[in-house]
């Protein structure tokens, strides 16, 4: 079991090698990914829970769409292509289906898959790591370390 609270930030759109290089930790938990990790980007972050905030976005939304001019262009996604969320613990993001995230499960889901975080319930660490294919999503081919992953947002002051 990892002890997230003795974790840097995370990492941003590593690839699979670089993540493991600077977080070793993961590597029980990256082992068990359903499919082969170099094809793959990997985002991890390291989120302090703080009650009745949401660490991540709380609106209806979609990951990696590509921008043109800010607005996202739907006909560049690539349904036919894998993502993967796997969290530690709750909050739980949840799918516009009405399911939630399964914690210390590969969720498997696409571009198209609409969803939002949910509010966390009490003080806690919470480890997330979303996997987007290489071919959605290369690696960004620098600085990969993430600086900042703390993020605190509620619905009724925030827009996306």
């Amino acid at each position: 079991m990892i002890d997230w609270t003795k974790q840097h930030c995370g990492v941003h759109q590593a690839p699979f090698d670089v993540t493991l290089e600077l977080m070793p930790d993961l590597a029980e938990i990256l082992s068990t990914f359903p499919e082969d990790p170099r094809n793959f980007t990997w985002d991890v972050k390291v989120h302090m829970l703080m009650p009745n905030q949401y660490p991540c976005v709380p609106n209806w939304h979609c990951d990696n769409v590509p921008r043109v001019d800010g607005t996202q262009d739907f006909s560049k996604v690539r349904k036919d292509l894998p993502m993967y969320l796997w969290i530690s613990s709750p909050p739980c993001t949840e799918f516009e289906d009405g399911s939630f995230v399964v914690p210390l499960t590969w969720n498997r889901f696409t571009q198209l898959d609409k969803h939002r975080g949910s509010m966390a319930e009490e003080h806690g660490w919470r480890g997330f790591i979303r996997a987007t294919h290489v071919d959605i999503l290369p690696p960004k081919g620098r600085d990969y370390l993430r600086r900042h992953a703390q993020v605190y947002l509620d619905t009724e002051n925030f827009k996306w």
